[in-house]
């Protein structure tokens, strides 16, 4: 499955607006498959952290996917969102890209 401009844009979209208090590099947005063979959305949420805030509230993040469901479900994608918090210095060392 692949990840159509609309259905990136509005998941950037809600992560930005839910970390509005926190510089996000970029969010990187592949499909995929669980182990059931369902689909998924593997998302990445590239943030830069801050001195001695290391990572960002537990509160937004746990809300977070919830949102998304939502989102995708008007936009009649049947896939579930699996959302990974990394900081840029973290990113690097993944070798996550922008594309």
């Amino acid at each position: 499955m692949v990840v159509s401009k609309e259905v990136k844009d509005a998941i950037t979209r809600i992560v930005k607006e839910r970390f509005s208090d926190t510089k996000i590099t970029f969010v990187k947005i592949d499909a995929g498959e669980d182990s059931d063979g369902d689909p998924i959305l593997n998302i990445f949420v590239v943030f830069e952290a801050q001195p001695g805030k290391e990572t960002l509230d537990g509160e937004k993040m746990f809300g977070l996917p919830q949102r998304l469901i939502g989102k995708l479900s008007e936009l009649n994608l049947d896939a579930f969102p699996l959302v990974s918090f990394v900081s840029t210095k973290d990113a690097k060392k993944l070798n996550l890209e922008t594309a």
